[in-house]
């Protein structure tokens, strides 16, 4: 008598039914990892869009965020994209409060994060500019700086309990030509006697608000010129002795260019 060979028919059925549980389980989870995926790479898109732009601004480039969208999309001779930016679910992109977001709604639930943008590159333009620079005070630079056509560049930032335009600026101590300036955040765009209302650590990509209730502040920042200069600290240093672990100062993040707990 010989022997049967190959799966009976109940077999088979049982072989298919533990096969179709399986898919059933599997398959809302491959679903869930591919539009994570898709939103993860929308919101890489999105920040990278916002960070040229930066970039860009700092170097010079005049138009807003909507103008410069629409030639970073660009499909033929893009200018600052090897591959037009897109969205893998097939979502638009528009401006809204200053950040670029999609037309998928989901997609903006994560928030843009470009926690430096604007200082790194300010910063980094300030150490070009004063490089070999001889010049004898901090006065003398900015005035130096502005005589080169520069103006201040400005974000949105709380003053008290009111959204202000503030300025970006920056000071250098005692050493005009020192490599770590200060940069920071003031509501008034003056030259002599600023007082800090935000710093930027420009080793961390970190900003820092100074805080309005704390006892001996004030509305508008801190004055801590006189205090650098007396130290000859700036920059990193300047942040290392007065602001971190210092509970009259607290981490923000730059969204775009408005600050934010």
């Amino acid at each position: 008598m010989k022997r049967q060979t190959g799966f009976t028919l109940v077999e088979l059925v049982i072989v298919i039914a533990v096969l179709g549980i399986l898919a059933g389980l599997a398959i809302p989870y491959f679903m869930e990892a591919r539009e994570e995926a898709a939103k993860k790479e929308c919101l890489a898109n999105r920040t990278q869009i916002l960070r040229i732009f930066h970039a860009q601004h700092a170097a010079g480039y005049s138009s807003d965020l909507t103008t410069f969208l629409t030639e970073a999309i660009e499909e033929t001779d893009n200018k600052y994209f090897t591959f037009a930016p897109k969205c893998a679910d097939n979502g638009t992109y528009s401006v809204s409060n200053e950040i670029v977001v999609c037309s998928i709604a989901e997609h903006n639930e994560e928030s843009i994060i470009v926690s430096g943008g604007i200082g790194k590159d300010f910063y980094d333009k300030i150490v070009d500019a004063l490089n070999g620079l001889d010049l004898t005070s901090n006065d003398a630079v900015r005035k130096w700086w502005q005589e080169q056509g520069h103006d201040w560049d400005k974000v949105q930032g709380t003053v008290g309990n009111v959204v202000k335009e503030l300025y970006l600026m920056f000071h250098t101590g005692t050493d005009p030509a020192n490599k770590d300036p200060l940069i920071y955040v003031n509501p008034n765009a003056v030259g002599q006697n600023w007082k800090a209302k935000y710093i930027y650590d420009s080793r961390t990509d970190k900003w820092y608000r100074y805080k309005d209730s704390t006892a001996g502040g004030s509305n508008d920042g801190i004055d801590v010129g006189s205090a650098m200069n007396h130290s000859g600290a700036t920059g990193s240093g300047y942040i290392d002795k007065n602001v971190i672990g210092n509970d009259k100062w607290e981490e923000v993040t730059l969204n775009g260019s408005n600050f934010s707990k």
